[in-house]
Parts: structure tokens; C-alpha cells; sequence
């Protein structure tokens, strides 16, 4: 029964809302085709729910399951009638566009590549649903901080976390009564990744009007590379951030896509206007969900902007001057100043402080942040999208066409995060490089169609010539092997329920013997599922003290504190005993296949818990 009302949650949190937004936009309009506004939906309704719940907290409403489903519902209500009152005053406008009318072979090769991308992704997934993974840990706790405390968390002040990562988990949790470690946060993040899939289907067919580019678009990104970092591995490790924000970047390309396509083609009309406002209401949903997607967005932006203006540059004032034009008229204006307005009286995300602007910005410090080399690159996309991708880029600028905003926006969204990878220190990025680097996957995978269309699938073509079978099969053969490898490499055994399992019954059993003046002390190496501890406890983020790893006290470009490795390795030493009184350590949870002995020996410590790979001591 929970998981009947939690899809029906998912329709009420993740659809309704967006649903009714478009519909209030747009009225009858059918600048947008039915398939469009049922994807997008999903994403406008994190955005909604999240502004939602942000004025609940200016306002310090309580966030429970009524006020949940009050604030949405008068949200989608609110929207509703105002789709109505257009609806009676307007004619339906357009018709459904040409370039959603697919033949049938395009159609099912369309459903075989959603079948292959949904069957590798819950495959892949099925084997990490239990909760072990250190960032899903992580996010769940601010979750399950939410449905307890019934406001917005404040993070403890740091800015590593955004509430947009969490509102709809924990709205979600609220509504159905499912607990955290059930499957449900794998189950939607898995649901957003193949819908933001979908998004970049949708975005290329609209850039190239070619459905063959669009198709093979959904090959490359959802049916190959559907496990690679930043799809299912992100998922089923709990990456909330970039699987929200590589959902929400391709939808703000594409409403500012077609908002700059309508303002050349047909002026500065109310569609375009539109288009653009939510563009830029999407934005600041970004700018709300995570950083450093919106940080990768507004440098692949700020390129796209260049590059249209240069290629452009003998009109490029007469383009500026519409530009402005666009920005200044009072629906995009209106939503930009109403943005700025939410992001800086009613809720500013923690991130917008000195301390943590001068740790993105600035000369790469550590070795994870100097760049990735051409293999690293290579490895993190796939070779073969790689080889493409680049391919297609190359093709794209030789037939770049002029006021093509789509093709500037192409080139720069591939240009920028691979410099922003491979040479942070030409831009001050001091960001982990893999984590940008994971990015080039969804501009690669329209690349690699591209180019791989624009090679056997033109008219021109001899599709009887030898030399040309020859050269597709092998092509794709080189793809296919490619992409398939990665994806099974990626497989990893099932997690050990046994190990998680004893973690979560010592975690229980402890949980009910401490109280606030008692410190627990667990160790990160050894122990399955480890981070999971601090939402049995629920007294803060940092709470139980946890011993990281062993490289982590060795980096000399980042000093660490040394007791949580001290108490641990060597509690007898005066050291160890120093740390112990100054943080009141006085439970210990470690594996007993490493840590164990160096208690054993001591007096002052007993053992009050045991099992095969947890163990716990209590200090006198």
C-alpha cells in the first residue's frame, strides 16, 4: 500500500505542478508539443515545490505532510484557474509540430533504446539498492532531518549541501511514511535520470530538426555508456546533485534555446518571452539545487553568448540590441527580479559566502583539481563517444549555420567543460576535474550522433556502396563494443547485506544506550555502510566522530585533525588518551577483523556489542 501512494506522490510532487505552470503559461498554445510538457513538468516541479517550500520557511510555516500537500495543491489550483480564465478567452494556437511525428521504424527504434536504458540502469541499480553508499548516507540525513524537524535544514552552516538537493525526498517521505532506507531515493533518482535523458532527446531534435540526429541521441546517452558516471553510478551511489542538476542544465538550455530560436525567426512575441522566462525561473531552480552545476552552467553560458555574438559579428549589435530587448520586457524582467528577490531576502543558499567562493575559484590546490589528462578524459566518457563526439564537433563548426543558437550553445557546453576539466588553471576552477569531467558525457552523446549520422545517414549517401557498409558496421561495431563494456565493467557484486545488517543492529542498539553527554567514535575504512550510523542517532551531521581514511591524514596540502585516527590505531598512547578527554569519546565501533586487538589489551575498555564485523567498546 505505501509504495501505491508513493507513485501516486511522485504524480502529485514531481508532475501536477509543473503541469499546471505550463498549462497557465501557455494556454492553448502549441509551441511546446504534448511529449514536451509531460517531460518538462518533472522538472518545473522541482522548482516549484522548491520555491514553495522556501517561502513556507520565510514565513516559519511548519513543513508536515498537510502543509505539504495544502501548498502544492493551492499552487497547482492557483495555476489551474488561470489556465482556465486564458482558456475561455483564447483559440488554440499552432499545431503539433512536424518533428514529433515519428514513422513507425523510428518509433520503435526510439522504444528500444528507453527499453535498453531503463533495463540497464534498474539492473545496474538492483545490486546497490541497499543503503551502503557514503553520499547517499550523506543526503539521507538531511532528509530524514527535514520529515523530523519540519523546516528547512540550515546545514550547520556548511556549504557543500543545497535544500533543493533534499525538499522533494523529504516531501516525498513525508507523504507515503517511507522511511529513508527503503528504495525510494534510488527509485526517483533513477526515474529523473531516464527522464532527463529524454530532456536532451528533446533538446536535440529541436537544435538539428533531424529526428535520425535525435534518435541515435538517446543510443549514445541512455541505451550505451548507461551505467558510467554521471548516470546510474551517480544514482545508485546517491549523487543527488549532479543527477538533479544534469536534469535541470538541458531543459534551461532549451527554453533559452527556443526563446533566442523564436525572437530571430518570428520577433520579440509572447512565446519568446515566455520561453525565456522560464528559462530563467528553471535557473534559479538550478542556482537552488547545486553548485557545481551552476557553476559549470553559467561559464558554458557566459562562452555560448561570445560565441554567438563572433560568429555572428557583422549584426552583432542588431542581435545584442534583441537580446536586450528580450531580457527587458516586463515577463522576463518580472521573473528575474522576482529570482533575485527569493535568492537574497527570502532564502540564501549557504554557498553564497566568501569562504566558499574562494574554494571554487582560485589556482587548483590539490591533485584532484590540476586537470584531467586525454585518457583520464577518454576513460571518464568512453572512447568511443569520445572519438565521436569530437568528430561531430568538428562537423558542427564546419556547417555552423549564422543565428543558429543552438549550435553556439552545442560547441560551448563541449569546449567549455573540457577545459574546465582538462585546464582549470586557464579559468581559476579549483573543482574536483572528474566531477567536471563527467559532464561532457550528455554534449558528447548529441556530438556523437551528430557526426555519426552526418557520416551514413544522409540522403546523399551510396547506401548500396561496399566501402560505405563496411565502414558503418565497423563504425558501429567500434560503438557498440565500446559503450557495452563499459556499462558491464561498471556491475559491481551486490552489496554484503550480512556486513550492512550488523551495522544498522549495532547502530540501533547503540542509539538506545547514549545520551548527551556520550561521544561515539566509528571507523570509515572497515565498516559496511558506515555513514548510515548517523541517522539512527540524529544529533547532528558530525555526530559519531568517524576515523577517515588513511590518505586523508597523510595529505600534506590539507592538514587534518589526528584523534579520530589516534583513538582508534593506538588508544593506549598519550596522545590518544589527550584526544579521549577532549572530545569525550567513550564508545568505540570498529571492525574486529582490523580493530580489535589494541582493545582487547587495555583494561579500561569493555566490549558490549560483537558481531562478525562490528564490534563496540565501551571506554570507563
Amino acid at each position: 500500500m505505501q509504495y501505491i501512494l508513493f507513485f501516486i506522490s511522485i504524480i502529485f510532487v514531481l508532475f501536477l505542478p509543473g503541469y499546471a505552470l505550463l498549462l497557465a503559461v501557455f494556454g492553448k498554445s502549441k509551441i511546446i508539443s504534448s511529449l514536451e510538457k509531460f517531460l518538462f513538468s518533472f522538472g518545473l516541479s522541482v522548482v516549484s515545490v522548491d520555491f514553495i517550500f522556501f517561502l513556507y520557511s520565510k514565513l516559519n510555516w511548519p513543513i508536515t505532510r498537510p502543509s505539504s500537500i495544502a501548498g502544492i495543491a493551492v499552487f497547482t489550483l492557483a495555476c489551474s484557474i488561470i489556465y482556465e480564465i486564458r482558456k475561455r478567452k483564447e483559440t488554440a494556437l499552432g499545431e503539433e509540430n512536424e518533428l514529433f511525428n515519428f514513422s513507425q521504424k523510428q518509433f520503435i527504434l526510439i522504444a528500444l533504446f528507453i527499453f535498453l536504458a531503463f533495463f540497464l540502469k534498474t539492473a545496474f541499480i538492483s545490486g546497490s539498492i541497499l543503503p551502503s553508499s557514503t553520499d547517499m548516507g550523506h543526503h539521507m540525513y538531511w532528509t530524514k532531518w527535514m520529515m523530523e524537524n519540519h523546516q528547512l535544514p540550515t546545514y550547520e552552516g556548511m556549504p557543500d549541501y543545497i535544500i533543493g538537493e533534499h525538499i522533494v525526498f523529504s516531501v516525498i517521505g513525508m507523504l507515503t511514511g517511507l522511511d529513508i532506507f527503503s528504495a525510494f531515493p534510488v527509485i526517483i533518482l533513477n526515474f529523473v535520470n531516464i527522464i532527463g535523458i529524454l530532456v536532451v532527446f528533446v533538446l536535440t531534435l529541436r537544435i538539428f530538426k533531424d529526428k535520425n540526429v535525435a534518435i541515435f541521441t538517446l543510443f549514445f546517452l541512455g541505451a550505451l555508456f548507461a551505467v558510467s558516471s554521471p548516470q546510474s553510478k551517480y544514482v545508485a551511489t546517491g549523487v543527488l546533485g549532479n543527477i538533479l542538476g544534469n536534469f535541470l542544465m538541458p531543459l534551461i538550455f532549451y527554453f533559452y534555446f527556443r526563446g533566442i530560436e523564436i525572437l530571430f525567426s518570428e520577433g520579440l512575441t509572447n512565446e519568446a518571452k515566455k520561453l525565456s522566462a522560464l528559462a530563467i525561473f528553471t535557473n534559479f531552480g538550478l542556482f537552488y539545487t547545486h553548485h557545481l552545476t551552476s557553476f559549470i552552467f553559467l561559464f558554458v553560458f557566459f562562452l555560448t553568448v561570445i560565441v554567438f555574438l563572433i560568429s555572428n559579428w557583422k549584426e552583432s549589435k542588431t542581435i545584442a540590441k534583441s537580446f536586450l530587448k528580450l531580457f527587458f520586457s516586463p515577463k522576463v524582467l518580472g521573473i528575474f527580479i522576482l529570482g533575485l528577490f527569493f535568492f537574497f531576502y527570502i532564502f540564501t543558499p549557504n554557498y553564497v559566502n566568501p569562504a566558499a567562493v574562494s574554494t571554487a575559484v582560485g589556482t587548483p590546490e590539490k591533485s584532484t583539481r590540476v586537470g584531467l589528462s586525454l585518457d583520464n578524459i577518454k576513460s571518464t566518457v568512453g572512447e568511443a563517444r569520445f572519438a565521436l563526439g569530437f568528430l561531430g564537433l568538428a562537423l558542427l563548426i564546419l556547417s555552423y549555420k549564422k543565428k543558429n543558437f543552438g549550435y553556439a550553445l552545442l560547441a560551448s557546453w563541449t569546449v567549455m567543460i573540457f577545459v574546465m576539466s582538462s585546464q582549470p588553471q586557464w579559468l581559476l576552477v579549483n573543482l574536483p576535474s572528474a566531477r567536471i569531467g563527467n559532464y561532457l558525457s550528455y554534449p558528447l552523446a548529441i556530438l556523437s550522433a551528430y557526426g555519426f549520422c552526418y557520416l551514413f545517414l544522409q540522403k546523399d549517401k551510396n547506401e548500396n556502396g561496399f566501402l560505405f557498409k563496411t565502414a558503418f558496421g565497423l563504425v558501429l561495431v567500434f560503438v557498440l563494443i565500446g559503450g557495452i563494456t563499459d556499462s558491464v565493467n561498471a556491475f559491481k557484486k551486490p552489496d554484503n547485506a550480512v556486513e550492512l545488517a550488523q551495522t544498522f543492529d549495532s547502530s540501533q542498539y547503540l542509539a538506545g544506550k547514549v545520551d548527551d553527554s556520550d561521544m561515539v567514535l566509528k571507523d570509515h575504512n572497515y565498516i559496511a555502510g558506515d555513514v548510515w550510523m548517523k541517522s539512527f542517532f540524529m544529533r547532528g551531521y558530525k555526530y559519531p566522530l568517524s576515523r577517515g581514511y588513511f590518505k586523508r591524514y597523510e595529505d600534506l596540502t590539507n592538514p587534518r585533525e589526528m584523534c579520530t585516527l589516534q583513538m582508534i590505531s593506538t588508544p593506549a598512547s598519550a596522545e590518544a588518551q589527550t584526544c579521549f578527554s577532549e572530545t569525550g569519546t567513550d564508545f568505540i565501533m570498529v571492525n574486529p577483523n582490523f580493530d580489535n586487538a589494541q582493545f582487547l589489551k587495555l583494561t579500561n575498555f569493555d566490549k558490549i556489542y560483537s558481531a562478525k564485523d562490528v564490534v563496540i567498546f565501551y571506554r570507563k
